[in-house]
């Protein structure tokens, strides 16, 4: 999700009445000296507020999250109808079924021939024997010899009969692991831990794997996120001391340290407050990490107190 950060134009010091044009953006009634520089934030997590996606298909069942739920990471969040996958899934594993008891009566099949073949085999060297001896006819030796040749043709087709149930099985089951993942893929969970901010969808509503199902702010440290204006950004340093301030009091809502200061500077933000705020400013972007204790509200625009020194 695109984390949007209000444009903060810091003022500092004493500046020329041109640089104090183009820099006085989103400016605050607090003072500003050579050791500190205020200006303007948004609370949000260090990645920003993301939406949850459905991430498959289908009517909505049931909707088991609620707006501020804290979750975590695995926790399911729908129940998504699954009856057509249900029944792919039990009529592969009847198919299953069928095949190994076919597989179980081809092997059995195969196991009697070749007991069968053992004793024909017998049969023959024995009728031989007594052939030899005038103790035999040609004719049996013959039709003993025939028996032989058939169970042996008989063995072979049983054994290639064996050899395709179990090849059958081997696509069944292959089949039977799609439907399984087809169905896992069913269960919309958590990625992440977290907390829900906006639940977006309804029972009976039928979702798609982009659809959007909550609004939503990752678990882990909030940080104000703001941008100063290019004629004070070397100014901020990673570690500095910060104090964030409600716009509407004055009050010290939380305390922190700049965490991140962007290397370069950027085109300042599409999302201006101010007719008169000049394009071609350049900004750098400012992350101040807060610690731990009572927090504002994620979401909030708040003024950012850094101090320099």
């Amino acid at each position: 999700m695109l984390v949007l950060c209000l444009p903060l134009w810091w003022g500092c010091g004493k500046k020329s009445e041109s640089e104090e044009k183009a820099a006085k953006v989103d400016s605050v009634a607090l003072p500003s000296t050579k050791d500190q520089i205020l200006g303007v934030a948004r609370i949000e997590p260090e990645d920003g507020l993301m939406s949850l996606t459905a991430g498959t298909t289908g009517r909505v069942l049931e909707v088991l999250i609620d707006e501020n739920d804290s979750v975590k990471k695995g926790q399911p969040l729908l129940r998504v109808e699954v009856a057509v996958e249900n029944a792919q899934l039990r009529q592969s594993e009847s198919k299953i079924a069928t095949l190994q008891a076919t597989l179980a009566a081809n092997q059995a099949t195969l196991e009697g021939l070749r007991v069968s073949l053992a004793n024909a085999q017998e049969n023959y060297t024995r009728n031989v024997d007594l052939f030899k001896g005038n103790a035999q006819t040609k004719q049996v030796v013959d039709d003993s010899k025939a028996t032989v040749d058939k169970l042996v043709k008989d063995i072979e087709t049983a054994e290639a009969n064996v050899r395709q149930a179990q090849s059958r099985i081997g696509e069944s089951k292959a089949d039977l692991n799609y439907y399984q993942t087809v169905l896992e893929k069913k269960k919309v969970l958590a990625l992440l831990s977290g907390k829900i901010l906006k639940v977006l969808v309804k029972v009976g509503e039928y979702v798609n794997n982009d659809s959007q199902i909550a609004d939503f702010a990752p678990s882990g440290p909030l940080y104000a996120k703001t941008e100063v204006d290019e004629l004070y950004a070397e100014r901020v340093q990673v570690g500095q001391k910060a104090y964030i301030l409600s716009q509407t009091t004055g009050d010290t809502l939380a305390e922190g340290k700049v965490s991140y200061a962007a290397a370069y500077l950027k085109q300042k933000s599409l999302f201006k407050d101010q007719a008169t705020e000049q394009e071609d400013r350049r900004v750098r972007d400012v992350s101040i990490r807060l610690e731990a204790g009572k927090m504002p509200l994620i979401g909030s625009r708040v003024d950012c107190l850094i101090l320099l020194k």
